[in-house]
């Protein structure tokens, strides 16, 4: 696991702002999730949370997902896909391949985390790595 924390970086001229999670996860059975910490964008008006990155290794067979929750207050979170249900999530194809948020739930919060779910093949032979989770959202 990396020894450095959560970095944020504001990019000149552009309305964004990058969030890097140091994170290293492997899938020690044939699955299993982390749900990251909260994630204060400062913006008491909200936020958009555009698109979620990971990079990392998914060796053939693995998969790699995540759900997203937002809210306007720490105590209140549902973990949702794409279509907006607990049931779907974000897969992105491979490692650096970033996922369009739906912004239907997910445009003018305040906070947000994510829950990623990694399965390893189906011989349990092999686990995807994720080293970074990368969320850009604009204000």
């Amino acid at each position: 696991m990396k020894d450095n924390i959560p970095k944020t970086c504001l990019l000149p001229l552009v309305a964004c702002l990058l969030l890097l999670v140091a994170v290293s996860v492997y899938a020690a059975t044939n699955s299993g999730n982390l749900t990251s910490s909260i994630f204060d964008t400062g913006a008491s008006s909200g936020v958009a949370i555009n698109t979620i990155m990971w990079q990392g290794n998914q060796p053939s067979g693995t998969s790699v997902k995540f759900q997203i929750a937002s809210s306007n207050s720490t105590s209140t979170w549902s973990y949702l896909g794409p279509d907006g249900s607990d049931t779907t999530y974000y897969t992105p194809t491979d490692a650096n391949m970033p996922v369009q948020i739906n912004l239907a739930q997910h445009n003018n919060k305040r906070y947000f985390r994510y829950k990623i779910f990694l399965e390893s093949d189906p011989d349990q032979t092999q686990s995807p790595r994720v080293d970074d989770v990368i969320i850009n959202w604009s204000p």
